[in-house]
């Protein structure tokens, strides 16, 4: 906090200057000559409290006077009371500071701000914010500088937010801006008490002069002491003052000042981030209003641009999803070229340094390598290519002229270079990666962004993600310093990349930025399917089908999927018995038996000999079919398996300008980390989860800090964020990026007031949609082109073709030999089975079925473990987590990535603390009211922050009681059952509490529990 500064000597004369002129001060005590001063000081305050210099202050950011004279208030450190004529001190009245004399003279002065409080019936707020003037500065001991503002020294927690009073002329400009009119009562009750009835739009702002320049010109802003003044970071909820106006839904417009700062702008970033959270989850509609700049707060901007200008900024502006979702993939590196062309053609790359090109799907990213490959073979210098899927690297490889790491022989890999997939890239690998080899090389990451992702986050890094992510650290070094040049390029390049690759290489350096902004010009529709499911999509192909061949992208092989490429397959076999059917997959590609064997190389002319592809992520980036006129659509069947940009990317692949139809699932699967949109959240709480088993483990020594990469884990969290964002609201964000893309999107619907604009709509209007005599740009009515009995049959029939291919699998599994092993990479059918057997069996040790491998594509073996350990010795979960933690530290060589981290120990005790055993008997009758599931419930709520960390559950006090218990249950695939109710102490009849029991699952968990503790025991002798 600011020092208290010790106000002028009791002894020291008034001053005889007055409140008008800047340089006033004031004495704390009386003399003789008291009194005609105090009198030139009273009629000051009186007839103006605010002096000439502080207003003009206002006045200079475009604040109408009025507002100004209603809230703003000139303090001295010291006045005369012109009643009691006792000596006051108004400064450290307002800001509790203690008063202290001493001998030296000091002389304070500056305006006071304050409103109105809505926690008081919008009487006037005690609390307020002061600005020293600059020539009477207070230093902040903190910083080492003048305080710019002080608020009241009231504790950790204590600020507010100001709602500057208005008159009625502004009033009225609020009113008339937003169509809503002014009663007599609320002209009573005051401006900021029919802000919050009507649900007028609130702009929030950092500062009170911007949130009065707002307020002159007719918006309703409010002003925060600060960008994160507006929520409470230790209860992650908005201050009580703000909660005022979220009782019922309102636009929220968050407007802060512009900046150029990185830090600043990352706090900025930070602070809109945990605001627009809070207000969204309250029902919130949040947009945000982002100043171009050069001029810093928004009354600067407003005073030099004109109020019509930042009208069009909030026309304009974002949703707060719209712009998370640019803030994940903004990149703000500045570019040293910048293009608008459909095709890249040659570019004129750097001999060194770091090269990142973005560039749009189709422009010819690839081809635009040749020219580099074919200077660097004229001069002896190595490549090397970079990718995350083999079939897409294979491709790469072919089209440039280089060979595939399978293919090189030891000449190639030491004079020309070659092709890997990122999976390959540390010396334990089959191409025995050594990094000295590549001094001075071209190394091409090719899909930068997802080339980063895989190797952060797949599981086929797993146990080699350590090395692999410090040989690639090593590699980037090793080039940069040795003449080298790397190149990343991507779509959809963005900053996370970048930043990660500038940071391994830890030395200075300014990257060489082309972008092409060229957006291709979409003039086929993009037909968007708003339904529960996807069969109306089905539907629609048969009728494309047609016409000619269709291209379907699927994010689904297996077949507990029910639109997943291997049900699909199955489906169009039998309904279309003439039409061949081709399934390219990651099953497909490497069976040598099928036609899609090695199908990346030769994608062209495969696809021609087939009238419906089924595509799954397995043709991935980089793969594209070129020839026109053959398909007459193209498909996709989204479920949030892959991230929004993957399956737009897929349904990019064809390159001819097709129609394309597409259905994406509301909300996508398998969130990462503990589920937040907010990297920092993220980073935070899978560290917090690592540290608090390594704590609870006896007998672990091992530095965390020491022993794992920030930058690595940072960068793993942005990604994460990103996805978790697109999962959350996965079809709005693939049709967000579909509009960026330039596709014209045409919403297929079955809600027709949504088509009409109109709720009330009649059986006419609904009549001449469906038979197609009305139609609405933009819209498609489902029922003009769908019959619904065919959806149905649609969707009954995939639902048995899963049941049936699901227990086929299952049965050909529980049947499959012992595990079969080959001397080549290539994949059979019965090979897969052996080792899908083999892994259940070491997982479960009992016999395989075909139940039991049903139950475990269900997650079924995660929800077993915990409730094993949770029932079982407590010296088994931390042999388990010892014994894993070690192999994560010998794997990494003493680092460790912590995403891959996962532990029990601290799930199982922190169950145990909350007495979750306790209703774990089959004798035990539960009600609500019990005293420990009220001490249960208490405690997960008050330990809400940790249950997500370790459970990735969302618990709020709005859950009830049972209902909290229950989701903690599901975890162990167990639950209580309600088996009656008390009767009612009232009239006898039963509607009393529900009554629970816990009933033992039947599914022979119990054998899988015993052969588990047989191992266990042994281990422990």
């Amino acid at each position: 906090m600011p020092d208290v500064r010790a106000f002028l000597d009791a002894n020291s004369q008034l001053s005889s200057q007055t409140l008008s002129d800047p340089t006033t001060v004031c004495s704390s005590k009386s003399s003789s000559k008291a009194p005609a001063k105090s009198s030139v000081l009273g009629r000051s305050l009186m007839g103006k409290r605010v002096a000439s210099d502080h207003e003009q202050e206002w006045l200079d950011s475009g604040v109408d006077p009025k507002i100004v004279h209603l809230n703003v208030l000139t303090l001295v450190d010291c006045e005369v009371d012109g009643h009691r004529r006792e000596m006051r001190y108004p400064i450290a009245e307002r800001l509790n500071w203690t008063v202290t004399r001493s001998n030296q003279k000091r002389s304070l002065r500056g305006w006071w701000v304050s409103g109105v409080d809505p926690l008081n019936q919008w009487q006037q707020m005690s609390w307020g914010r002061f600005k020293p003037d600059a020539a009477t500065p207070i230093m902040d001991s903190t910083k080492g500088k003048a305080a710019k503002y002080l608020s009241p020294s009231l504790g950790k927690g204590s600020s507010r937010l100001i709602l500057l009073d208005v008159p009625s002329s502004v009033w009225g400009k609020v009113s008339a801006r937003y169509g809503i009119a002014i009663s007599k009562q609320d002209y009573r009750q005051g401006f900021w008490h029919w802000v919050c009835m009507n649900s007028v739009p609130v702009v929030l702002t950092e500062g009170e002069k911007k949130a009065g320049c707002l307020l002159s010109s007719g918006y309703a802003a409010i002003a925060l002491p600060g960008i994160f003044g507006g929520y409470r970071s230790e209860g992650q909820q908005v201050i009580p003052e703000l909660a005022v106006f979220m009782q019922s839904p309102r636009d929220f417009y968050i407007c802060f000042d512009y900046e150029t700062r990185s830090i600043v702008v990352q706090q900025i970033e930070i602070a809109i981030t945990k605001l627009g959270t809070l207000l969204t989850r309250a029902g919130g509609r949040v947009k945000i209003l982002t100043l171009p700049g050069p001029e810093k707060g928004v009354d600067d901007f407003v005073v030099a641009s004109g109020i019509g200008a930042f009208d069009t900024i909030v026309s304009t502006s974002p949703t707060f999803e719209s712009w998370q979702a640019w803030q994940a993939w903004r990149l703000t590196h500045p570019a040293q070229v910048k293009l608008n062309q459909p095709y890249l053609g040659d570019i004129e790359y750097p001999r060194s340094g770091l090269a990142c090109i973005k560039s749009a799907k189709g422009t010819g990213k690839t081809t635009a390598l040749r020219s580099l490959i074919t200077t660097a073979q004229e001069s002896n210098r190595k490549m090397l290519v970079i990718t995350h899927r083999i079939q897409l690297g294979k491709s790469i490889c072919q089209s440039l002229g280089l060979p595939w790491v399978t293919e090189k022989g030891p000449e190639v890999q030491v004079v020309e270079g070659f092709g890997l997939c990122i999976d390959s890239l540390h010396p334990h690998s089959q191409a025995k990666f050594d990094v000295c080899d590549w001094e001075g090389a071209i190394v091409i990451l090719d899909e930068v962004e997802q080339v980063i992702w895989h190797a952060l986050n797949s599981t086929t890094c797993y146990n080699s993600r350590v090395r692999i992510l410090e040989t690639l650290k090593l590699l980037i070094r090793t080039v940069l310093s040795t003449g080298g040049l790397i190149v990343l390029q991507d779509a959809d390049l963005s900053d996370i990349s970048i930043d990660y690759v500038l940071a391994l290489a830890e030395v200075p350096i300014v990257p060489w930025l082309l972008v092409n902004e060229w957006i291709m010009d979409r003039s086929a529709s993009t037909y968007v399917y708003e339904t529960k499911n996807p069969a109306a999509l089905l539907l629609r192909l048969e009728q494309v089908l047609e016409a000619g061949a269709v291209y379907v992208c699927l994010d689904s092989q297996k077949v507990k999927g029910r639109w997943s490429s291997r049900n699909l397959e199955t489906y169009f076999c039998d309904r279309f018995p003439e039409k061949r059917v081709l399934r390219i997959d990651s099953e497909t590609v490497t069976d040598p038996t099928h036609p899609a064997y090695g199908i990346a190389q030769d994608i062209n002319t495969v696809v021609k000999n087939y009238d419906i592809i089924l595509a799954t992520p397995t043709i991935g980036t980089g793969v594209s079919i070129e020839i026109t006129g053959y398909f007459a659509g193209v498909f996709g069947i989204f479920n949030g398996v892959t991230s929004d940009a993957e399956s737009r990317q897929a349904l990019s692949r064809v390159r001819e300008g097709v129609p394309r139809y597409l259905w994406a699932a509301h909300y996508g699967l398998g969130k990462i980390g503990n589920g937040s949109c907010y990297y920092r959240e993220i980073a935070a709480s899978t560290t917090k989860s690592v540290k608090y088993n390594i704590m609870l483990l006896q007998q672990v020594d091992f530095d965390l800090d020491r022993g794992s990469d920030p930058v690595a884990l940072r960068t793993w969290s942005k990604l994460s964020a990103r996805v978790n964002l697109s999962l959350i609201r996965y079809r709005r964000e693939i049709r967000l990026g579909l509009q960026r893309e330039g596709h014209r999107l045409t919403i297929v619907t079955e809600d027709a007031a949504m088509i009409l604009g109109d709720p009330h709509y009649s059986v006419e209007d609904l009549h001449a949609l469906t038979v197609g005599d009305r139609t609405v740009d933009g819209y498609e009515y489902l029922g003009s082109y769908h019959a619904e009995l065919a959806v149905e049959d649609v969707y009954r029939t995939l639902a048995q073709v899963r049941q049936d291919n699901q227990l086929a699998e299952a049965e050909a599994i529980a049947e499959a030999s012992e595990i079969i092993f080959r001397d080549d990479q290539r994949d059979y059918y019965d090979q897969r089975c052996s080792q899908r057997k083999n892994e259940l069996k070491s997982r479960y040790s009992v016999n395989v079925t075909s139940d039991l491998l049903l139950k475990d594509e269900q997650g079924w073996y995660t929800q077993l473990q915990l409730h094993y350990y949770l029932t079982h010795d407590p010296l088994f979960v931390q042999l388990r987590d010892r014994a894993m933690l070690k192999s994560h530290i010998d794997r990494g060589d003493g680092q460790v990535a912590l995403q891959d981290i996962k532990l029990l120990t601290a799930q199982v005790e922190m169950l145990r603390a909350i007495g979750l055993p306790g209703l774990l008997d089959a004798e035990r009758r539960t009600r609500v009211t019990d005293d420990d599931v009220q001490r249960l419930w208490a405690t997960l709520l008050a330990h809400r922050q940790d249950a997500r960390t370790l459970f990735n559950l969302n618990l709020t006090d709005r859950m009830a009681p049972m209902t909290m218990i229950q989701s903690i249950l599901a975890k162990l695939d167990v639950r209580l059952i309600c088996v009656s109710r008390d009767r009612n102490l009232v009239n006898g009849c039963r509607g009393g509490l529900r009554v629970y029991k816990y009933v033992v699952p039947e599914d022979k968990r119990n054998q899988i529990f015993e052969r588990w503790k047989a191992i266990d025991e042994g281990c422990l002798v």
